[in-house]
């Protein structure tokens, strides 16, 4: 189980002509650490010199509308380099323009689909499940969910609990039976090479430092656990309440 909750990077290559739009990739990727942006480059003929020099991406992000060649060439090409590994292909399609997409679709059955416009968190979040698979996907989505319910409680990104929370409330959604916290505790501090105690004592300084924001949410996870909204949560009721929310946007 620790191999799967560890985390996994995709490594992607955009191509599209909009500078833009190329801008606004570089700069989501610097936020987004489990996409590796390899290259975001302007068109068809560029993306084939990198392939040719050793660029090996696990996944292709292709504007159908390139204007150097055609995508129907371009994809003939890049067959024809008989990549090892072989990149899943994800075409980009304003809406209007699907009839290349379909052909494409038709001869080349490994490639998929994102229609424009689209939000720059569907399009890392699509490049992810195919560089990594469903199961990997599914541990992401609850990484993200994490990080954001951290975000609302205002937790501090710096502090060691941070991480440390996470990776329990990870270990415990990935867990085909339920684990006591003492487990937990021991599980994350052999991934980070440290005591049991500190990572309980750390936890712990979180919620005290989440409690003193007093956020809408961290009232929640009181209400949620039985104890008084002004309450400070214990390791393991933050823990139960982060992870009953998860299961919920996570079927």
């Amino acid at each position: 189980m620790q191999a799967l909750t560890q985390k996994k990077t995709v490594v992607a290559v955009f191509v599209t002509e909009a500078r833009m739009e190329r801008d606004c990739i570089r700069l989501y990727a610097r936020t987004h650490p489990e996409v590796r942006a390899a290259a975001v480059l302007s068109g068809g003929q560029e993306l084939l010199q990198h392939l040719r020099c050793g660029l090996t991406p696990q996944v292709l992000v292709l504007d159908v509308l390139l204007t150097d060649m055609g995508i129907l060439t371009l994809m003939e090409e890049i067959h024809g380099l008989h990549l090892d590994p072989e990149p899943t292909i994800l075409l980009t399609v304003p809406v209007p323009e699907q009839t290349a997409a379909r052909r494409a679709m038709q001869i080349f059955g490994d490639c998929q689909i994102l229609l424009k416009p689209y939000r720059l968190k569907e399009l890392f979040d699509q490049v992810y499940l195919l560089g990594a698979g469903a199961d990997r996907y599914r541990l992401y989505r609850a990484r993200g969910f994490c990080r954001r319910c951290l975000q609302q409680m205002r937790a501090d990104p710096a502090m060691s609990g941070c991480d440390y929370l996470e990776q329990m409330v990870l270990y415990a959604f990935t867990a085909e039976r339920p684990y006591p916290a003492a487990a937990l505790y021991q599980m994350v501090a052999q991934d980070y090479d440290t005591q049991e105690a500190s990572v309980a004592a750390a936890v712990m300084r979180l919620s005290r430092k989440m409690w003193q924001q007093g956020t809408p949410l961290y009232r929640q996870l009181c209400l949620r656990c039985g104890l008084p909204e002004e309450a400070v949560l214990p390791n393991g009721k933050l823990l139960k309440g982060l992870l009953e929310l998860l299961k919920q946007e996570i079927v």
